[in-house]
């Protein structure tokens, strides 16, 4: 196969090399995704045990004063329906510590704070239980001193006061986490486009790619059937494309009765250019015989290249002997102008036999062999001429052709099965 024909390996490999960074680019980008989801869900467990940890110091409060509202409520009335609340929110005070505590928010200055504040909750919790002791014994008296004492007053002041302090810092810190949350999830969103970005241009490219080398491919195999049935020097059809053609054509033919004209051309003197001036310009005179060939046929006619100076001619249907004749001037005559710079007017020549459908032979062998003895005479009958074959298979003899390649017709013999030649 010539080197023009191979699908070059620079564009394989530079798409190759392009694929490899475009996944090693995916891979980076997908472990900085990995790492922006890991932090975020991080983030949103922390926004979780914030909210957690927040809701329940905040609790703390609210229970300590319906605690406070129980026991003051018992001790001005003595009715026992507010010992209740007052158990409630006592036990949920504790409660709400504990779950503060256990809510995952790992905040050393949470967990400082919340340890602070259960001993501030627990002494005002000492203090409201010894006072509702007392009014339960029936000494209210004394339990209202303790309460005027203001003790439990400065505690609930204390607790209030780190319940809003932690409250509001743990709602700073929870914007602080949102915020950050917020800038992973833009930067991961970043990443996902980047990363769909760059499949998308993958696939673009792959698929540019792949229609390119699928073009390629349709253009490789469209010039590789071309080779296999065309001449690659003269672009003619070769013999195995002729060997096909004439077959079907030889097969019409005994269907249909049609008969048709096999003319074989043989180049004159042409070996002795390829000797002389070198192969170079011996594939250049070919170029350019079979332009000239080409230029002189007509529509129907059909030239093919079946050998290094060899050519056939196919012509279908029932032409008379002296339409033959014309083709076979024509062919003659085209190549008397220079083929090539260097070469002189006459240094190549044609020599042709023709044979025909059904009169010498019946199928393709028969008639390439009629064709090619009806050459022979030709050949050796002066050369630059034009012989038929005869019907026995033996061609006619040859005269010369004429000068400046107008060929004089001769005719031998009165029988129609006689070679006419010029």
């Amino acid at each position: 196969m010539p080197s023009s024909y191979v699908v070059p390996a620079l564009p394989i490999r530079r798409s190759a090399i392009t694929l490899a960074l475009a996944l090693v680019i995916i891979a980076a980008m997908s472990i900085f995704f990995v790492g922006e989801v890991s932090d975020l869900r991080k983030a949103m467990d922390q926004l979780r045990q914030n909210d957690a940890a927040r809701i329940q110091v905040r609790n703390v409060l609210m229970n300590l004063l319906n605690a406070e509202t129980g026991q003051r409520g018992f001790l001005l009335t003595g009715d026992p329906a507010y010992l209740g609340p007052y158990q409630l929110g006592r036990n949920s005070v504790r409660d709400n510590l504990a779950q503060a505590q256990q809510s995952g928010y790992h905040d050393p200055q949470f967990l400082a704070n919340v340890r602070t504040l259960a001993l501030i909750t627990e002494s005002k919790l000492d203090e409201l239980e010894r006072t509702v002791q007392l009014a339960k014994r029936g000494d209210a008296a004394a339990a209202l001193n303790i309460v005027r004492e203001g003790f439990g007053r400065i505690k609930m002041r204390e607790a209030r006061m780190l319940i809003q302090d932690e409250v509001t810092r743990l709602r700073l810190r929870r914007d602080a986490i949102m915020d950050e949350f917020n800038d992973r999830l833009l930067r991961a969103a970043l990443i996902l486009v980047l990363m769909l970005s760059t499949v998308v241009a993958m696939t673009v490219h792959a698929w540019r790619s792949l229609s390119a080398a699928a073009r390629r491919n349709i253009e490789l195999a469209k010039r590789l059937a071309m080779e296999a049935s065309h001449d690659v020097l003269t672009g003619l059809p070769n013999r195995r494309f002729f060997d096909r053609w004439a077959r079907r054509l030889v097969a019409r033919s005994q269907r249909s009765g049609k008969p048709f004209t096999l003319l074989a051309v043989d180049l004159d003197r042409f070996k002795a250019v390829n000797d002389t001036h070198g192969h170079a310009t011996g594939d250049e005179v070919l170029k350019a015989v079979a332009n000239r060939f080409q230029s002189a046929l007509r529509g129907g006619e059909f030239l093919a290249r079946v050998g290094g100076d060899e050519f056939v001619v196919l012509v279908e249907g029932d032409i008379a002997r002296n339409e033959v004749t014309g083709i076979g001037r024509r062919l003659i005559d085209c190549l008397y102008p220079a083929l090539h710079p260097g070469l002189a007017a006459n240094a190549v020549g044609a020599s042709i036999g023709a044979s025909s459908f059904p009169l010498n032979g019946t199928d393709l062998e028969g008639l390439m062999q009629a064709a090619d003895d009806a050459l022979y005479a030709s050949k050796h009958g002066g050369r630059g001429m034009l012989s038929f074959a005869r019907t026995d298979m033996a061609p006619a003899s040859a005269s010369p052709s004429g000068a400046a390649g107008q060929a004089a017709a001769t005719t031998h013999g009165a029988a129609p099965t006689a070679g006419a030649v010029f």
